[in-house]
Formats: C-alpha cells, sequence, structure tokens
C-alpha cells in the first residue's frame, strides 16, 4: 500500500498519564482542500488490539498536519498507533504515557541544538535505538529543535559543514511559509523521523525556534526595515512550531505559551520554562543588573516559584534551556579567553559576560535562587543545553562560593549539541583537542565538576526515589554516517544531598 501521502512520518509528545498527542502530515492534498485521516492506537505494534481509533481533518490551514490528543490512556503504558487514507497508510509509531501515583523509576534522554547544516542526526539514530528496545520513557528536547538560519549567515553565527545539506530555504525564516519549510525539512530527515517514532517528545524553546537571540520585542538579527514587524515573525514562528510538533497548548488562548508542568507521580515534578520569548532585551554593562529585568517575564517567574515551592514529588527538575550557571570571571585566565569566547560563555569582545545567558539576568537569578535557599527547596536538579557542551555544576547565589566549601542549592546538569558546532568543530581540532580548556575551565570555575567541549550527543537521566544519575552519550561524529557512541561521564546526585558524585560509566546501554 502507498504511504507516500504520509512521507513525513509519524510522532507523537506532550505524554501525560492518560493521554498522548500522536501527529503526522498529509502531502499531496490540493492547495486549500482538507483531507480526513482515519487514526488508531492499539497495545502491539500490529495495531490489532485496538484502544481507540476515529478520524481527524489534515486542515489547510494548519499546513496538512495532523493532531489527536488521545484520552483515556493507561498510566506508564506503551502503545503504537497509526494513520491512514484511502489507499495510503503510514508508519506505525511507538509512544507511552506517564507514570502516576507511586512511581519507582523514570528514565529519558535529554537533546538540545539541531543545526541541520553542521552535522548528521547520528544521535537521534542513538536515542530512538534505545526508545525501540523499551530503555526510555521519552525525550526532553530543551529547544533549537530547527535552526531559523540562513545558509550563508552573518558574522555573529557559525556557518554550517561542508557536507551537502544545506538549510531549505537557503535564506533566514522570516514568514510562515519559511518556517513551514523549514520544519518540512526537519521532519523529512531519516534520523529525525526515526526517534519521533520511537519515543514522544516533551518540548522546550529556545531562541533558534524563533530567531537567534530573541527576545519579547525583536532579535538580534531582526531587521524591521528588511523584516517586517516582529511581532509576525514571532507569530509564524509560534504557528509553524505547533503545526509541526506534536504538542498541545499549555494554555488554549495563548499559542505562545511554552511553560508547563509535567508530572511524573511521585516521583518528579517536570518544570518546562521559556527564557526566551517573553524576556527583557540583552543588554551590556550597568543596566544588566537591574532588579526590574527579567528572563521570563513576572507571570512565568511567580508561576515557576510556585512550582519549585508547592511540588510534593521526590525530585524537582527544572527544564531551563538557557544555562543557570555563571560561565564568566572578570580574572578569566587569558588562555581560556578563546575557547569562552567561541562558546559563547563569555562576551566577544571584553572581558565581561555574555548577555545572553542567564549571567545577563543576574538579579532575577539571584531571586530565584534565594527563594530556594529560604525556602529550603530540595531535590533540585536544572536540566539545560544551548552552549554546545557537556557539563555537570554545582549551584549556588554566588559560583564562587564553591571554593569556600559552601553547600550547592541544586546542581546543574548541561547536555552538548546535538550537531551545533562546539569547539573543536570552531578551532578545527580533531575530538579531545579542547581537552587542555576544558580542564582550565573546571580548575577556574570551582562550582564546575566536569565539562567536555568537543562531544556530540544527549544525555541520559534516570532516577529513583535514592539517587538521579545523569550519563553523558557522545557519537562518534557527525559529518558522516556512523553507529558508534560512547559514554564520556556519569554523576549521580544522592536524595538530599546536592552533590555531584561522579560513578563508573555505564558498561551496557539497554537497562
Amino acid at each position: 500500500m502507498d504511504s507516500s501521502a504520509f512521507g513525513n512520518g509519524v510522532a507523537s509528545g506532550d505524554p501525560l498519564a492518560d493521554r498522548v498527542i500522536i501527529w503526522t502530515h498529509v502531502s499531496g492534498v490540493e492547495p486549500g482542500a482538507d483531507a480526513t485521516v482515519s487514526w488508531c492506537v492499539a497495545r502491539d505494534h500490529r495495531l490489532s488490539d485496538l484502544v481507540a481509533q476515529g478520524t481527524a481533518v489534515a486542515a489547510a490551514d494548519r499546513d496538512h498536519t495532523v493532531h489527536v490528543d488521545v484520552t483515556g490512556l493507561e498510566p506508564a503504558t506503551t502503545y503504537y498507533y497509526g494513520f491512514d487514507l484511502p489507499g495510503a497508510v503510514s508508519a506505525v509509531g511507538r509512544t507511552r504515557t506517564l507514570p502516576d501515583g507511586h512511581v519507582a523509576r523514570a528514565r529519558f534522554a535529554t537533546a538540545s541544538c539541531a543545526k541541520f547544516n553542521a552535522g548528521l542526526f547520528n544521535a537521534y539514530d542513538r536515542i530512538a535505538e534505545r526508545g525501540e528496545v523499551g530503555d526510555l520513557d521519552f525525550v526532553l528536547h530543551l529547544g533549537d529543535y530547527i535552526y531559523e538560519a540562513s545558509n550563508t549567515p552573518p558574522k555573529n553565527q557559525t556557518p554550517g559543514a561542508d557536507i551537502g545539506r544545506p538549510f531549505d530555504p537557503l535564506h533566514e525564516c522570516v514568514t510562515l511559509t519559511d518556517y513551514r519549510t523549514r520544519y518540512r525539512q526537519y521532519v523529512g530527515d531519516p534520523s529525525v523521523q526515526r526517534v519521533r517514532a520511537a519515543l514522544p517528545v516533551i518540548p522546550a524553546l529556545d531562541d533558534h525556534e524563533l530567531a537567534d537571540g530573541a527576545w519579547r520585542g525583536g532579535a538580534d538579527n531582526h531587521d524591521e526595515a528588511l523584516y517586517g514587524p516582529w511581532a509576525d515573525r514571532r507569530s509564524a514562528a509560534f504557528r509553524a512550531r505547533e503545526e509541526w510538533l506534536p504538542i498541545r497548548r499549555p494554555d488554549p488562548d495563548d499559542p505562545t505559551r511554552v511553560y508547563r508542568r509535567v508530572p511524573l507521580g511521585d516521583l518528579a515534578d517536570l518544570v518546562l520554562t521559556d527564557a526566551r520569548s517573553r524576556r527583557d532585551q540583552p543588554v551590556v554593562g550597568a543596566a544588566m543588573a537591574d532588579a526590574a529585568r527579567s528572563a521570563l517575564g513576572a507571570e512565568q517567574r511567580e508561576w515557576l516559584v510556585e512550582q519549585l515551592t508547592t511540588s510534593a514529588a521526590a525530585w524537582r527538575l527544572w527544564a531551563n534551556p538557557s544555562v543557570l550557571s555563571t560561565t564568566f570571571s572578570p580574572d578569566v585566565p587569558e588562555d581560556l579567553l578563546e575557547p569562552l569566547r567561541k562558546l559563547k560563555l563569555m562576551h566577544p569582545e571584553e572581558i565581561r559576560c555574555d548577555p545572553d545567558q542567564w549571567d545577563g539576568y543576574p538579579a532575577e537569578r539571584d531571586a530565584i535562587l534565594a527563594h530556594v535557599e529560604a525556602e529550603q527547596i530540595e531535590d533540585l536538579v536544572v536540566l539545560s543545553g544551548d552552549i554546545h557542551v557537556g557539563m555537570a555544576l554545582d549551584v549556588h547565589r554566588d559560583s564562587f562560593a564553591a571554593a569556600e566549601g559552601r553547600t550547592p542549592l541544586a546542581v546543574e546538569l548541561i547536555t552538548a549539541s546535538l550537531t551545533s558546532q562546539n569547539l573543536d568543530d570552531k578551532l578545527g581540532y580533531a575530538y579531545g583537542g579542547s581537552r587542555v580548556a576544558q580542564d582550565r575551565f573546571v580548575d577556574a570555575f570551582p562550582h564546575a565538576r566536569w565539562a567536555d567541549f568537543d562531544g556530540h550527543g544527549y544525555l541520559v537521566v534516570d532516577l529513583d526515589h535514592e539517587r538521579l544519575e545523569a550519563s553523558w552519550w557522545f557519537v562518534d561524529g557527525v559529518l558522516e554516517h556512523s553507529d558508534g557512541q560512547f559514554c564520556a561521564a556519569s554523576y549521580q546526585v544522592p536524595r538530599g544531598r546536592p552533590e555531584l558524585v561522579r560513578v563508573p560509566v555505564p558498561d551496557r546501554i539497554v537497562r
């Protein structure tokens, strides 16, 4: 039977204990016309043991994408799903609902920064392999799911790799058609299709889903004289994201709201925030310390504090795409200046912090951490991405207080990029060529426990009521297809003690 009508595959996302979104796209429909598809969810891959079925419309004004919020499902259960039209059938997807009540254990992958023209998505294949054998419950995607960039970017962005993967369209995405075309390119990639079919995704947001350096009123390279009003571009970006990702709105009346809480029974509350689309414009200088400046916006900040305060789960997992801990010191060693600038961990020209990260919003960061300290909020783990490197960090109100032996308030785990260029890519090293720089970073920043500036891959988070374990898995490379991967480091965080304890790397992949 023909499957070309479903050539962009299937996906699932935003799982809860009793429901999950299933998604597909229908190709070949006449412009302006809708199409009706049938869907089903079953307990088996053959789709014979049905638990739900129905029809849905692939509407022209939604770019012929289909979203079905399948309800009435059982917690912590694997399901299979598919779509069909007369004469056409989709691939079969695999998904899983979240647990409820008392939850003994959860395990998921964390990923970030998938730049199409920088490399092949080998890491998605490795995540998918784990999903296909039941090793993971879901994928937490911390943003930069797509890159809006031009194939010949401006000087403040890194060019792609010369491997025959140009962006489509070649120019920077500005209009709804541009963003839709870019998502279609990503979703057409076999590795992307594989991981989307293997595991449900819980997506956050970073700036490249909108534009590089985005804030609520604009972006670094958005010139209204060339591109028109920022509000129109922002709206187009959010609309295409909603169409092409398997997501539901946290607030049905607000298509731009990303922040939300995802409960994992009594084991963990996963709290996702958006530090891009609602923030004040990044600035340099004394204004940066203004107590009124915000990365989250007042409404989201109050919501975050409430979630952290009222959570009764064993763990609080803050999915925070923008790095929370400081990555800058005015006393940074001379030989670290180039590496930190290349990685955008400090200002590209001056001896200052990078205003784009939480370092650029110090008053708000301190207010949040002061609340964590005052309320004695325990077992807080911050999950971050964006900076294209892997790191394990202690979280302090004053990061350099770590040198004085103070107890951290939390720990921060940063996943490396899937493909986006890190230090060896930017400086032309082989993997491991940045070892001196990353070791110097750990020496110079007392809250840093481990760093890897070269690897591409993902982070596996495995937690129970006694400990959380994080393992950084890196692929052999991204410039050609490869099946190889290795675990670069593993750390445990004991329950009740915000301490990063180095443990042996796993000797196997499947639990």
